[in-house]
């Protein structure tokens, strides 16, 4: 039988209301064999991140403080959850079992990941599943890399059968050591052990009916995305959408498996489909995706005569701004000057060190930092490379007084970015909108 991959956000088992939902949605296709899981989301604004209160008892356990009494609160919230469920009494000695790891000296990544762990013990035994800790099914190489042959190896002996709920956000190396993904990493595991055992699609259940084409607190009602290319969605994170991890875009796209984002409040929605451009049906040649965009970003500038005909600057400069933890975003260089394009955070976080430093790879220079800037942009089919469309974006934003300081078209012929003032980022969402319509 063919495999449907489904994964539930933290809004989607934030209660036992909505887990009944994720049952019903489970129950009514037989292929949705395997489910990953986050840990519960937030019910309200006063509730606490799970994740964020497991890391306030790890750092109380590490300096040997009572930590029990912040994990109460994840025991109750738990056990209420369980109560409702009718798996009250199935999930205590798991609770039980965590509360000691943390009083025994369980490392940060463990006690973070076992909200995934808590939770999906719970939905397992609610769906009369099997649970299938992720420890035993991710498999990484270093502290950064996945290791992909071990991971497909292990997902297919062990979930080749059966019915399973899976933990997100985590696996573990080959000593058994805990090792935690970057936050919503929930849907990179997903992605991975929909890879491994070549499901048919990979469904991400979310509280959103898809993705929609702007920001709905910017642009006033922005249309749906019915489909999009894994290459575009990653330009559209790239550009600032909170869309879906860009991380777990890869290894379904390795294995041309289209990603499904459904709404668990309106299972009918179809929501958005992501595949590859080839097996899309409902695109039309040139159609814009969608326009994002982010604040927080500042110009440094370098001015000296004949920078050009300094041999591998522009490598010097990224090179020395990441050893002072500045990444460098993007690079413009003229005839005797050069803009580079930085996070404003790290910036400041650098200091003058990260500006002297970059003064002393280019003696006699005058430095400059500009800004406040946002960057802007839009994706979709081979936008980038239609001369309408820039020369639209140009006289919509010459039309509403807004100054560009930078344009990055060409680098991928299915986005452009645009840096501008940070005060009229909204405005410059708006006109970039109308203007790829």
């Amino acid at each position: 039988m063919d495999t449907v991959v489904s994964k539930f956000g933290g809004s989607s088992v934030a209660d036992a209301a909505q887990i009944r939902k994720v049952a019903e949605i489970v129950a009514s296709d037989p292929q949705r064999r395997l489910v990953v899981v986050s840990a519960p989301g937030k019910r309200s604004k006063v509730d606490e991140k799970i994740t964020d209160t497991l890391i306030a008892c790890h750092a109380l356990a590490a300096e040997e403080k009572d930590f029990r009494s912040r994990f109460a609160v994840i025991r109750d919230r738990y056990n209420e959850i369980a109560a409702e469920l009718g798996v009250g009494s199935d999930l205590a000695p798991v609770l039980d079992e965590v509360e000691e790891s943390i009083a025994g000296g369980a490392t940060r990544d463990e006690v973070v990941s076992r909200g995934e762990y808590l939770g999906a013990h719970m939905i397992a035994r609610f769906l009369g599943f099997e649970f299938a800790d992720a420890a035993d099914l991710i498999r990484f190489a270093d502290s950064t890399t996945v290791d992909d042959d071990a991971t497909d190896q292990l997902c297919q002996e062990k979930l080749a059968h059966g019915r399973f709920v899976i933990p997100g956000f985590y696996g573990a190396h080959v000593d058994g050591k805990i090792q935690l993904f970057t936050r919503g990493g929930s849907d990179i595991t997903g992605s991975l052990v929909a890879r491994a055992v070549g499901a048919v699609r990979y469904e991400n259940w979310t509280d959103v009916s898809g993705l929609l084409s702007a920001d709905p607190r910017v642009v006033d009602g922005p249309g749906p995305i019915t489909e999009v290319s894994y290459h575009e969605l990653r330009e559209l994170a790239y550009l600032g959408a909170a869309v879906f991890h860009d991380e777990a875009v890869a290894p379904v796209a390795s294995a041309d498996i289209p990603i499904n984002i459904r709404n668990t409040n309106d299972p009918g929605h179809p929501g958005t489909m992501i595949l590859s451009r080839e097996r899309q049906t409902n695109r039309r040649p040139g159609e814009r995706t969608g326009v994002a965009g982010k604040t927080g970003f500042s110009g440094i500038v370098l001015r000296r005569s004949m920078l050009n005909k300094i041999a591998n600057l522009p490598g010097k400069l990224a090179n020395r701004l990441a050893e002072d933890r500045v990444p460098l975003q993007h690079l413009a260089l003229g005839a005797d000057s050069i803009l580079m394009i930085v996070p404003s955070d790290a910036l400041e976080k650098a200091g003058s060190v990260a500006l002297s430093d970059l003064k002393e790879l280019v003696p006699g220079a005058e430095l400059e930092q500009v800004g406040p800037y946002a960057l802007v942009g839009a994706a979709g089919d081979d936008l980038a490379i239609r001369p309408a469309v820039l020369g639209s974006v140009m006289n919509v934003l010459s039309e509403n007084q807004i100054a560009v300081h930078f344009v990055c078209s060409g680098y991928s012929e299915s986005s452009f970015i645009v840096a501008v003032d940070e005060d009229r980022y909204e405005d410059v969402v708006r006109a970039v909108y109308t203007a790829t319509e």
